[in-house]
């Protein structure tokens, strides 16, 4: 809480480097009792109460993010088998959704070559991905396109296509195949289940499934163990599983769920979530008796680069480890190290596996694009790159607008929510209280929440009112 106003606070002085949740790093140019006058990098000078600043730390360094791909969710972008299929799936589609196209695509690899790959490092091909979409959006054709494809080119069970309902259930499909796709369907729905308003041992089983076994394909995985051998009918270890999730979502339904918990334990930065909309110019009714089978060509050269992939024809190979271009002295390693590095200083556990996502995501695009001969590209990072930057960018945003820590915190947020979404960002305060998550708290809870952002420097009352309530007309000072 900020301090009373006719206190000092020594614990700062002029010159120094202090953090500000909202306006990021600044220095401290003139302090007024408990009112510091702070230049702030990103949005200039502001004065702000001492109480909600903190020391900088001068052990973290800000670095920026390493160059990458400027434009990576085309399928010229993506290019080879990925922009094959990719390009199959959003023109068979009613609703075309290019984005989810493109991630489909991905997750067919994943589950082909998941068998067979290992990336640079050493890490599976398997990946996480969700999509963000509207309802009615388009999101049912991806999953079963995919499905067709890997079925008739000869690699049936790489997709499955069902809706797994437990730990169990999820073992199980692993169990029958052990480079497969999940498709999961509100993937934010199983978010709410879990998070501490709404636990869900169902929802949870299948959490704790997925991070139990995202790292687990160079490596054998026993599964649950159960007190009784009688309980589990198969406990033999599964060999070097690669699971891939293909996971869809609204925004509304993945921001409702987020929690810290989710956060802190590695879950969602195992994710890459990517938004999508459908492009409202090709929407087509659909034809009588329509044919989404894939042409012959498309799959021919799927199985082909099923084929070819080092080692496809020998069944008990080692997984294939596909190399850097250039090994450690290559631009390739040099720019994931870059990102390695990145995810250290980034102060947010969502990178946490920024590194290791890019390198899967390139591994699986070397391979789209040569399989018999796959290398990790330059070129192969800085489009992975750039893909799983934007996801951990679309989840801060997210992190920052709707996760909360306690109710009078989720209601400030809700606040800014309307300011960053009102005209000029200014609302009147008779309007606010009408606004989507201001509208049921009581009026001393929101002229609270005022107080605090006010105070703060995150909110200014253009009325100058001494405390920001009935009259006011609230602004959102800017925050990039």
């Amino acid at each position: 809480m900020p301090m009373n106003a006719e206190q000092t606070d020594h614990r700062f002085a002029i010159g120094e480097a202090v953090s500000h949740q909202a306006f990021g790093g600044g220095i401290i140019e003139d302090i007024d009792s408990d009112v510091l006058t702070i230049s702030f990098g990103k949005v200039g000078t502001k004065r702000v109460k001492a109480g909600f600043v903190t020391a900088a730390n001068d052990n973290k360094q800000d670095v920026p993010a390493p160059a990458m791909h400027p434009a990576p969710f085309t399928p010229e972008a993506a290019g080879g088998l990925l922009a094959d299929v990719a390009r199959w799936i959003t023109t068979t589609a009613i609703i075309p959704v290019p984005e989810l196209s493109l991630m489909a695509a991905i997750a067919l690899l994943g589950g082909i070559f998941g068998s067979l790959a290992l990336t640079p490092t050493k890490a599976g091909v398997n990946l996480y991905v969700t999509t963000l979409l509207g309802t009615a959006g388009g999101k049912g054709h991806p999953p079963k396109a995919i499905r067709a494809v890997s079925d008739k080119a000869g690699a049936a069970g790489a997709v499955t296509n069902g809706d797994p309902t437990s730990y169990a259930a999820m073992e199980r499909i692993l169990r029958k195949n052990s480079s497969t796709v999940v498709v999961m369907d509100e993937f934010g729905i199983t978010l709410q289940d879990v998070n501490a308003k709404h636990k869900n041992s169902v929802a949870a089983g299948i959490r704790k499934f997925l991070l139990a076994v995202y790292d687990q394909s160079n490596s054998k995985f026993d599964g649950r163990i159960y007190a009784s051998a009688e309980t589990k009918k198969d406990e033999a270890p599964i060999d070097g599983p690669a699971l891939t999730v293909l996971a869809m979502t609204t925004v509304d339904t993945l921001y409702a769920g987020l929690s810290e918990a989710s956060v802190a334990d590695g879950f969602l930065n195992r994710f890459l979530f990517v938004t999508a909309a459908p492009h409202r110019g090709a929407i087509k009714p659909p034809k009588l008796n329509h044919d989404a089978a894939p042409p012959a060509e498309l799959v021919e050269r799927v199985k082909a680069a099923r084929m070819a992939f080092p080692g496809a024809d020998k069944p008990f190979a080692a997984k294939h480890v596909v190399p850097f271009e250039g090994g450690e002295e290559g631009a390739a390693y040099r720019r994931w190290g870059e990102i390695f590095v990145w995810q250290q200083t980034a102060g947010t556990d969502i990178a946490g596996r920024a590194a290791e996502n890019t390198v899967r995501l390139a591994t699986i695009r070397a391979i789209s694009r040569s399989a018999g001969r796959p290398v990790v590209t330059l070129d192969d990072i800085e489009w992975s790159w750039a893909i799983v930057h934007s996801s951990i960018c679309l989840i801060e945003d997210g992190m920052r607008r709707h996760m909360s820590a306690s109710p009078a915190e989720a209601l400030r947020k809700a606040i800014v929510a309307v300011l960053e979404d009102s005209p000029e960002q200014t609302v009147a305060y008779s309007k606010l209280l009408t606004k989507r998550g201001v509208s049921g708290a009581d009026l001393w809870e929101v002229e609270s929440a005022l107080q605090w952002l006010v105070d703060s420097g995150m909110a200014l009352d253009l009325n100058g009112k001494p405390k920001p309530g009935r009259g006011s007309k609230l602004k959102l000072c800017a925050l990039e």
